[in-house]
Parts: structure tokens; C-alpha cells; sequence
């Protein structure tokens, strides 16, 4: 296989960033070109205002071709929102000949697909969680096993058709193709998630501007996909209401100067009569008061010159506990829970507010970790942080994708290309 190029848009709702990049075989996928820009039009994950959204991807687009210096003809889309759902769901056939090909696994994971779409949804994913041989179960890749009956388990993922179609159209008027749309929680996976991690279990979450991804791993296999309509800008107008704010960007000041906060020193009462107290008054005032309040000037925020540390952790606490416990209660319905053996992987701008692992970890009573997306190489110095694991999991996806065999997009059947011929390439690269 010779190098190719691939592009791929996050896109958020507070920003939009694309990349080029290329792959060859058997090296990591290598960023050439990355811009990102404010997103435009997009609320929660919808398109709300087609012109502006269109407008935004262009930049960014741009952006990454000027400095890739090469033009692109299609492209792998995030999607996100909180309609996105999951089902699993598990389908058995014969075995054509005395071992399993690509085609029983095609076959299998085709009859497992054809469950009941909700009405206006589509099939984003179908991803291969497990086979069965016979009576021989837990086989992530059953090709050349011996046997007579195959049986496949497969989680699904469905998103309104109305988003992948919107998100097609803002692309298509720039004269780009969609290759696939990928839910953004599932290409996270591929920058973030390590294979430990799926086998013991582990849950994803992903705490977006305007939505929150989450993924739950059990024995190797997602069992659960979902998004909930809160995230980081949920944060920014609670500070700007419990502080008493003019602006949602004054909030926003706050919320990113938050580590900043947390590290000044606390402003001395100058009160001469505080100066004389006793050491037991001053801690019983301390108690009592909580007088943490650190100077904040220096970030020219209007009207206020002093906040306290515990107050603003406090906000920030509650709406993160929220964020979890929606998650919770969406996981639960579907049988499952959040809490795992192998903890909270957080991801998101959110995930890089000091305190918040610990948060997650004290409200979840897990382990909590912030994941650093990784696996690229070339121009990656922008796209580090944990609010880009989905930007370089798309391009990881769009290199190739052993777990997903079958998907299909607002296009229908086909949205992907040939479906056998891809997965025979599949597990020709994963058994050579």
C-alpha cells in the first residue's frame, strides 16, 4: 500500500479543527496540516445555522491544506449530540466451509445489524465486541477457526439521520466528500483508550463545550454509547451567574484561569482588630468564613477584583457532578454502570481544570485519569491535549479500523464503499 492522504473535522461546539495527514503501512499516521477555529452555527452537536457552520469548516479546512500544501477530496466527520444511542445486539449463522472467512463474519455481522432503527435514526457504527465458535466464546478474531456455527456480538450505534445529513450538506458545499461520520466518543477510543484498559473495563468520558461523550468498556467490548446535552459551557454560565458576571466571556476567563486562582495567595485581612485575634478566633474564623479570596485584577474581569477559591470550586464541582450523574443514570438504563475496574478516563477542556480527576474519582468512587491522546506523529504540538482526542482519533479511524466490520451513514447501504471487500482487507491486515 503507498502513502496516502486523509482528512478529518472534529467538529465541536466551541471550536472546529481539521487535519491532514498521511499513512503508509506499517507507520503511524503523520500530521502534515492542523488549524482549528471558532465553531460557527453548531449548538450541542446540531447544525443550527447551515452558512455560518459552512463558514467555519472552510477555515479550518483551509487552514490545514495551506500548511499540508495539498488539496483534499474527502474527509471523516465527528458527530455528536444528545440523541446518539446504542444498542447490542448478537446474530449466529452456519459456517460455510470447516473454518470461518471474512465472508461468515460479513454475513454474521449483517443479520446482527438488522435490528429495529428508530424512526429518523441511522446506523452510524456496527462494531464487532466478540465472536463465538461452537460452544468456544471471548474470540475477538475468529478467521480460520475451526467449526460449523459462528456467532457474532455487536454494539450499534444510531444518530438522527437529520445530523449526518445537515453535516454532509456544510461539507459537500465546499466540493468535499464524507468518507464516514464517526461518533466522537468511538474515535476518542483510538487516540486515548489502551487495550488493558477495555479488558478490565473502563469508562469514557468526554466533557465536550456544549455536549458529553461517554463509551463504558466490559471484558474488551463497548456495551454502551451515548451523549448528554451538558458540557464545559454549562461551567461558564454557572460562574457567571454564582459571580455575578456581565459576560459569558468574563465567566469563561475564570473557568480557563482556574488553576491560576487556585495558586495565588490569599488576600491578608488587613483589619486591625483581626490582627489582634488569638490563633483559636482566627481558625474559628476561618471556619466560619471560609475567607480564601485571592486577588483577581490582573485578569481585568469587570466588577471583579477578589473571588474565592472554595466558591468557585464549588460551582465547578457541583456542574461536574451533574455531568456524571447524567451519565450514570443514561449508562444504568441501558444495564450498565459508569463505575468500572479500570476507573473514568476524562477527556474534554473540562478534564484540564485542576481538581476535576479528583472530583470524578471522589463523586464515582473510582480511579480517574485525564487521557492524552496519542498515535500520530508530524505537527501534533497543537492537537496534544485531552480536548483534541478526538481529532486524532479520527484520523487513527480513518487509517484503519480492525473493529468496526460494518457501518453505513445518512447515505445509506454503501456509505463506506463495498462492504466485503473492506472487511476482507481488514482481516487481511490484521492475519497475513
Amino acid at each position: 500500500m503507498g502513502k496516502r492522504v486523509l482528512g478529518a473535522i472534529d467538529i465541536g461546539s466551541s471550536k472546529i479543527t481539521a487535519v491532514v495527514a498521511t499513512t503508509e503501512e506499517g507507520m503511524d499516521p503523520k500530521v502534515i496540516g492542523v488549524a482549528s477555529v471558532p465553531a460557527k452555527g453548531i449548538k450541542k452537536g446540531l447544525v443550527i445555522n447551515i452558512d455560518e457552520a459552512v463558514n467555519s469548516i472552510a477555515q479550518a479546512l483551509s487552514g490545514a491544506e495551506r500548511m499540508a500544501d495539498v488539496t483534499i477530496g474527502s474527509v471523516v466527520i465527528s458527530v455528536s449530540g444528545k440523541a446518539i444511542t446504542s444498542k447490542n445486539n448478537k446474530a449466529a449463522i452456519a459456517i460455510t466451509h470447516e473454518e470461518v472467512t471474512p465472508d461468515d463474519v460479513l454475513r454474521a455481522t449483517e443479520v446482527a445489524r438488522t435490528v429495529p432503527v428508530p424512526q429518523g435514526y441511522d446506523i452510524l457504527h456496527v462494531i464487532l465486541r466478540e465472536c463465538t465458535v461452537d460452544a468456544q466464546g471471548g474470540i475477538k478474531y475468529p478467521i480460520g477457526m475451526s467449526g460449523s456455527r459462528l456467532e457474532v456480538d455487536c454494539h450499534i450505534v444510531f444518530a438522527p439521520s437529520s445530523i449526518t445529513k445537515n453535516l454532509a450538506k456544510c461539507v459537500q458545499k465546499l466540493g468535499i466528500s464524507v468518507e464516514s461520520f464517526v461518533f466522537a466518543g468511538w474515535a476518542d477510543v483510538y487516540s486515548v483508550v489502551t487495550d488493558t484498559e477495555k479488558e478490565l473495563g473502563v469508562t469514557l468520558v468526554d466533557i465536550g463545550s456544549g455536549t458529553t461523550d461517554v463509551i463504558v468498556f466490559q471484558e474488551g467490548g463497548v456495551v454502551y454509547s451515548g451523549s448528554i446535552p451538558v458540557g464545559g459551557a454549562n461551567i461558564t454560565i454557572d460562574l457567571a451567574a454564582g459571580l455575578s458576571l456581565s459576560s459569558l466571556e468574563d465567566a469563561e476567563k475564570v473557568k480557563m484561569n482556574f488553576k491560576e486562582i487556585m495558586d495565588l495567595p490569599v488576600v491578608e485581612e488587613k483589619d486591625s482588630k483581626t490582627k489582634k485575634s488569638t490563633k483559636e478566633e482566627k481558625e474559628k474564623s476561618k471556619d466560619e468564613s471560609k475567607n480564601d479570596e485571592v486577588d483577581v485584577k490582573h485578569l481585568n474581569i469587570s466588577g471583579l477584583e477578589k473571588v474565592s477559591k472554595s466558591f468557585v470550586e464549588k460551582i465547578i464541582r457541583a456542574r461536574v457532578e451533574e455531568i456524571l450523574e447524567l451519565a450514570r443514570q443514561d449508562v444504568g438504563r441501558s444495564g450498565y454502570d459508569v463505575k468500572m475496574p479500570a476507573g473514568i478516563v476524562l477527556l474534554g477542556g473540562t478534564a484540564k481544570l485542576p481538581k476535576v480527576a479528583t472530583m470524578v474519582k471522589e463523586y464515582i468512587g473510582s480511579t480517574a485519569r485525564v487521557g492524552m491522546p496519542h498515535g500520530l506523529e508530524g505537527m501534533t504540538e497543537e492537537i496534544t491535549g485531552p480536548e483534541y482526542a478526538t481529532i486524532q482519533g479520527l484520523v487513527l479511524y480513518a487509517a484503519g479500523n480492525p473493529e468496526e466490520v460494518a457501518a453505513s451513514g445518512s447515505e445509506g447501504e454503501g456509505f463506506l464503499g463495498n462492504i466485503s471487500t473492506r472487511v476482507k482487507s481488514i482481516f487481511k491486515s490484521l492475519f497475513p
